[in-house]
């Protein structure tokens, strides 16, 4: 420690030494400790001392010893001196913190209702401190209230809504998940989906796997919710668990899942998180999946987006295996659009291997779309010759204008 850091140090210790004495004294100098009316002032008169302090690391010591000897049944009387319209105090973040963490551990459904945090949007310390404690105390009571705040941003719903996901997932044993819904459906997409993940984990860990699974066939859809179905949200991201968990069981709850509401989504969200993990493992069921399956094709496509995310030659190795065909046409045109940016020639050659003559033009546009991009004189000129049907013809200057002169 250096001199400086010394004389800083006992600096503080002597302002919180001779606050404290000076507040004893006048404890002493006004009467009788035990009255009421003396113990009703002199709290507010300490507290609105420290926040006086200019220096804030001197503020913020002196707030936690206070804190640490006064009893939270003086809170409502705090409260409402630092909600008082005239007041010149300082209440930072730091305050706010100590303030609602020293409240909320004696009495967190008060101090959930009574925040003293400044109406700022996007700056909600006091609700995310009240909330982990009140999670941690009474998760249920805890997840009913952050669901009274208004739903706009300036009472802190969606930051109180993320720190009662994350302390109720993150308690010993998990109570019955069906409370946390709401407050998971309040979250922004990433938010949401992390938190049914680790809903679903949490539960398989404390009631097993049939348990859960019969927790997420017993939601009630919600198809007209905003931002999406919860619903159906544990459908798919069930299957990306029960992946980490036991391969077999994946694909049995994706096959379970082929008729119900979110079969699209379970069999889509399998297919690219196993891909990151084994690619060509996941084209192979991907491919193996029966023809009548509407999301076939869109199936095999993020299998194959994810496998090439991770390991982008063997993957592009993989699809010259396998030509052009309906079934690869979601996988293709893509792939085709980005390969003529810096090959022309071999997009066009492999798009011509198309053997349906109508998939073939597609293929074609495909590849052409990507050439117009970085080189539309070249592509232009090609574009005059090829035969394309005008619509797609259309499509392929189209891309170019919308791509704009090229980039020197």
């Amino acid at each position: 420690m250096t001199s400086n850091s010394v004389i800083s140090h006992l600096a503080i210790g002597l302002i919180a030494f001779a606050l404290a004495w000076a507040i004893a004294t006048e404890q002493g100098s006004a009467g009788n400790p035990n009255d009421q009316a003396i113990f009703d002032r002199e709290p507010t008169v300490a507290l609105a001392a420290i926040l006086r302090v200019e220096n804030a690391g001197e503020r913020a010591t002196l707030l936690a010893a206070f804190l640490d000897q006064t009893d939270p049944s003086v809170a409502m009387i705090l409260h409402e001196m630092l909600r008082e319209r005239d007041s010149d105090l300082i209440i930072d973040e730091m305050a706010e913190i100590l303030l609602a963490d020293w409240w909320a551990t004696s009495d967190p459904e008060n101090a959930f209702r009574n925040p003293v945090d400044p109406g700022w949007e996007g700056r909600h310390p006091w609700m995310r401190t009240v909330l982990k404690h009140w999670t941690r105390q009474d998760p249920v009571a805890a997840a009913m209230a952050v669901q009274s705040l208004p739903p706009n941003p300036i009472k802190g719903r969606l930051d109180g809504s993320r720190v009662v996901v994350d302390e109720w997932i993150s308690l010993d044993s998990m109570p019955d998940p069906r409370p946390l819904l709401a407050v998971i459906r309040s979250l922004e997409p990433m938010a949401r989906a992390s938190a049914i993940e680790h809903v679903i984990e949490s539960m398989i860990k404390t009631d097993g796997v049939d348990q859960s699974l019969d927790f997420v066939r017993s939601i009630r859809p919600d198809n007209n919710t905003p931002g999406g179905s919860v619903h159906n949200e544990f459908l798919a991201r069930t299957g990306v668990v029960l992946l980490n968990e036991d391969l077999d069981m994946a694909v049995s709850w994706a096959e379970e899942q082929r008729d119900g509401p979110n079969s699209s989504g379970v069999h889509k969200h399998l297919a690219y998180y196993w891909g990151l993990r084994d690619g060509p493992a996941a084209l192979k069921w991907a491919l193996a999946l029966p023809s009548d399956l509407p999301q076939k094709s869109a199936t095999i496509k993020r299998a194959w987006m994810s496998f090439a995310r991770r390991h982008r030659e063997e993957a592009t190795d993989w699809l010259l295996t396998h030509p052009p065909s309906p079934l690869m046409r979601g996988t293709y045109t893509k792939f085709l659009e980005t390969l003529a940016k810096t090959e022309p020639q071999s997009a066009l050659e492999l798009a011509e291997k198309t053997v349906d003559p109508e998939l073939r033009n597609i293929m074609r546009a495909s590849a052409a779309e990507g050439w117009m991009k970085v080189d539309p004189t070249a592509a232009l000129a090609w574009l005059k010759g090829a035969g394309l049907p005008p619509k797609l013809s259309a499509q392929v200057r189209r891309a170019g204008a919308e791509a704009g002169p090229p980039k020197l």
